[in-house]
């Protein structure tokens, strides 16, 4: 279980690289989020989940800090941009959980509020 690969994820979601977050799951995974019920375990559904968010008006990640806990991998971010609705600048602090095999993400349960997202 590598923190090298944390690290990788780390750098690809705040340069908003889709290609390189998903080339980071295992061919097997389950990505949830848990906040929208979303549930992703296709790497072309995670690349166009990833398209989705990472076009959103000055969508941005930042103090992204992923932490090797073991066998159970966690981290935080905060994740901001405009809200599609409203136009209203946003900004989030969430977490994710993860579970790491053979140097892949195998699983990635997400924490967050979105209300803030949608006002």
């Amino acid at each position: 279980m590598s923190s090298k690969l944390l690290q990788r994820a780390a750098k690809a979601l705040v340069a908003l690289d889709a290609e390189a977050l998903v080339a980071l799951y295992a061919d097997e995974f389950v990505l949830e989020d848990a906040s929208s019920g979303n549930r992703i375990t296709d790497k072309k559904e995670l690349r166009a989940y990833y398209d989705r968010l990472f076009s959103m008006p000055s969508v941005h990640f930042s103090d992204v800090s992923f932490y090797h806990m073991g066998k159970r991998p966690a981290g935080r971010w905060t994740w901001g941009g405009s809200s599609l609705e409203t136009g209203h600048e946003f900004k989030i602090r969430g977490a994710s959980l993860f579970e790491l095999e053979d140097d892949r993400i195998k699983e990635e349960v997400l924490f967050y509020d979105p209300r803030s997202a949608y006002s």
